[in-house]
């Protein structure tokens, strides 16, 4: 009988997921963080899941322009990965050039931007989403 394998044993892998426009992304992020500021009230949020309620506001807000189903799941997902992907860079010498903490956010590079529409986004081992860190620098040095 084969070993099974511990969930920290298995690899990080990529999953397939298209690229988005860099506009897009941005606009995806103010909507988000909109959402989950309380800058945009949400008149359906009773208290459950305020990130899941974002990813429905973003979906809602792209929804009949034009994107496919790839395009809106992708824009969603990297959305919601790219908090953290922010918070991951400032300590990653390779990208944290790019990333600056302002107040109580951050800002960021057009170039950053730019790798973060593109970038590989690998399911990581808890079962989450995030953005592949070696992708990002790949496309920030190109």
């Amino acid at each position: 009988m084969p070993q099974i394998q511990a969930q920290s044993d298995l690899p990080v892998r990529a999953i397939d997921i298209v690229a988005v426009d860099p506009a897009l992304l941005n606009f995806g992020i103010d909507v988000f963080q909109a959402v989950m500021n309380g800058a945009l009230p949400v008149s359906e949020y009773d208290g459950e899941d305020l990130a899941c309620v974002g990813m429905n506001v973003i979906a809602r807000q792209v929804g009949g322009h034009g994107l496919s189903v790839e395009e809106e799941a992708s824009l969603v997902l990297r959305v919601v990965a790219f908090g953290e992907l922010v918070s991951r860079a400032g300590s990653d010498s390779r990208i944290a050039a790019h990333v600056d903490a302002v107040g109580g956010g951050y800002q960021v590079t057009p170039a950053f931007l730019q790798a973060a529409a593109g970038a590989d986004i690998v399911r990581r081992l808890d079962g989450g989403f995030g953005y592949d860190l070696d992708s990002m620098a790949a496309r920030l040095m190109h």
